[in-house]
């Protein structure tokens, strides 16, 4: 009667030996390509062809747009761009060293932004290279679909004359 428990104790001890000696499954294949590698930021013209414009907003590349309107006066120039959907207005001092004096961006990639000197804060630059403009700021700017939600929003700009 003491047999079938000392043999149920040897044949679990056996089995137990087997499974410790069973080989290993081989790992799982790796993989030896990258996971593909995020697009770069777009890159703002610091030239483009006249009566032609770039935008960047929050990193996304709206395209070029136009058509391009550029007019001066009094000591200031005044760049529109675009239909009146998606406007872009910059007034800048006319001057080798220009300032921007207001920026106006209608929904690019569903968000307006505006600026105005002597009441937002962050100031954009501008820099003429040749021919072309360019303007980069930052600001408070809000979503198209929902106009109460304020969305922190950088842009670039890159316009021409025609």
């Amino acid at each position: 009667m003491r047999t079938r428990p000392a043999l149920a104790f040897l044949t679990s001890g056996a089995l137990l030996l087997v499974a410790g000696c069973a080989p290993q499954p081989a790992p799982a294949p790796t993989s030896t390509t990258p996971p593909p590698a995020a697009p770069p930021p777009p890159v703002l013209a610091t030239t483009v062809p006249a009566g032609q414009a770039q935008l960047i907003v929050n990193g996304r590349d709206v395209g070029p747009i136009g058509p391009v309107v550029c007019s001066a006066a009094d000591g200031f120039a005044r760049y529109t761009i675009g239909q009146t959907s998606f406007g872009v207005t910059v007034v800048i001092t006319d001057d080798d060293m220009p300032s921007v004096r207001s920026v106006t961006i209608g929904d690019a990639g569903g968000i307006s932004i505006g600026y105005a000197a002597d009441v937002s804060e962050d100031a954009p630059q501008a820099f003429r290279h040749g021919d072309t403009l360019t303007v980069t700021g930052s600001g408070a700017g809000t979503d198209s679909t929902n106009p109460a939600r304020v969305v922190p929003t950088t842009y670039q700009l890159a316009v021409a004359c025609p």
